[in-house]
């Protein structure tokens, strides 16, 4: 008896790589088991959405339409179903949730959407990659909001004279945790101390408790300081510059020279009263260029204030510690240009959240992967971005052979790569 053999070549064999430890995770169980399953007609699941827009991305592609470039490379993956465009845009759109009106103290009408369930599995999905651990006492929340130019049907013009959005994000060691969107001409401030009790809310759900908070001078408020306070959260926070601080951080005596990277600063400690509390404010100041004297502080220097409720460490700790909320500020870049943040696909708020929490989802996929993959492929390191994976591992000319019941993917690469997948 002479046994068929078929077989077809793939430009992305280091697909089957990927998702052969996806599924090993059981991570398609554990989106179904969170997000729930869809009615019983439904043909595709959500983890079919969610791995369906992770290798679309994975495979260099960044929109929904581009699933018809390499649906022929997701057609041998085992338990893999391939939706259609339109399909993958309709599963975002079942996951949607009402947006909320709030209007400001203007009377301007903005729009908020809070999605608790896609959020929910984005945590989930880190804890059980192992990419966040539970109950660790070290972890710092980094809060921001970040504005997306988009030209969209109910984008709304924001303080950088563009139309877009101005979503709300969270993270924990560069890794997204939480994702509110808002309408572009959203005020920072507006209901901030809401947003952060849902995030430490769903983080506490799921037994994750940040003992630190970073954030910009958008957070500097009275309510949000005193909630941090109250519950035991050690908060470090840009305080805006105001006269009473200038004044205050002039009349003291006790600045010492201080060096922080490379260059020389005057530091000291207030205390001031924002809100309930006395808060510490660590001042630095540096000389400006002009040489001109402030009318306030009647001298010729720039001020930069944090308030913070740390009584222990040095100025120059809370300043470095402060500053490495820098490095978090990657997240927007890689979010916008490796997972595609920047090209929305729907034309209204509550779809692209599901779009934003989706793509983060992605990001967190590829925080594990190259964490597995660097660890056995001398050519990857755990630093680098999606690019390179995609040209080191993903792009690698494949062969997929059936033969019998058996299927057979050999990788034509001089890489330290394993270099055949077997699956039945």
């Amino acid at each position: 008896m002479i046994k068929k053999i078929c077989s077809e070549v793939t430009p992305f064999g280091g697909l089957h790589l990927i998702h052969e430890r996806i599924l090993a995770k059981g991570i398609p169980q554990l989106i179904n088991g969170t997000l729930g399953k869809r009615s019983s007609n439904a043909i595709y699941s959500y983890s079919d959405l969610i791995l369906n827009m992770s290798y679309i991305t994975f495979c260099g592609g960044d929109c929904a339409e581009d699933v018809h470039y390499v649906e022929n490379a997701f057609r041998h993956l085992k338990g893999m179903k391939t939706a259609s465009p339109d399909t993958i845009l309709k599963m975002q759109k079942e996951l949607s949730t009402l947006a909320e009106e709030i209007k400001s103290e203007s009377g301007t009408i903005n729009k908020i959407n809070i999605n608790k369930s896609a959020n929910d599995l984005l945590v989930k999905i880190a804890l059980h990659l192992g990419v966040l651990r539970r109950k660790r006492k070290d972890y710092c929340l980094d809060f921001d909001h970040q504005f997306i130019p988009t030209e969209k049907y109910d984008t709304t013009h924001s303080y950088k004279k563009e139309r877009g959005y101005f979503p709300a994000v969270a993270s924990i060691e560069n890794t997204p945790v939480y994702i509110e969107n808002r309408n572009g001409n959203c005020q920072v401030k507006l209901n901030q101390l809401e947003t952060l009790k849902r995030i430490f809310g769903l983080l506490g759900d799921n037994h994750i408790k940040p003992f630190y908070c970073r954030m910009d001078c958008g957070s500097y408020i009275k309510e949000v300081c005193d909630w941090l306070e109250e519950n035991d959260v050690t908060f470090y926070i840009r305080a805006e510059q105001s006269e009473q601080l200038l004044f205050e951080a002039s009349l003291s005596e006790e600045w010492k020279p201080c060096v922080i990277g490379i260059n020389s600063y005057e530091v000291c400690s207030i205390e001031h009263c924002f809100g309930k509390y006395t808060h510490r404010v660590v001042a630095y100041r540096w000389a400006n260029k002009t040489g001109q004297k402030d009318i306030i502080t009647n001298d010729a220097n720039n001020y930069l204030f944090i308030i913070t409720n740390d009584k222990k460490e040095t100025e120059k700790f809370i300043i470095e510690f402060y500053n490495h909320r820098g490095n978090s500020e990657r997240l927007f870049d890689i979010q916008n240009n490796d997972f595609n943040w920047k090209q929305m696909p729907f034309s209204f708020l509550e779809y692209n959240t599901v779009y934003l929490v989706v793509m983060a989802i992605c990001h967190v996929l590829y925080q594990w992967l190259i964490k597995v993959f660097s660890k056995i492929c001398s050519f990857l390191k755990p630093h680098y971005r999606l690019k390179k994976f995609i040209f080191r591992l993903v792009c690698i000319a494949g062969k997929v052979v059936h033969t019998g019941r058996r299927q057979v993917v050999k990788l034509f690469t001089t890489l330290d790569i394993p270099t055949m997948v077997n699956s039945s």
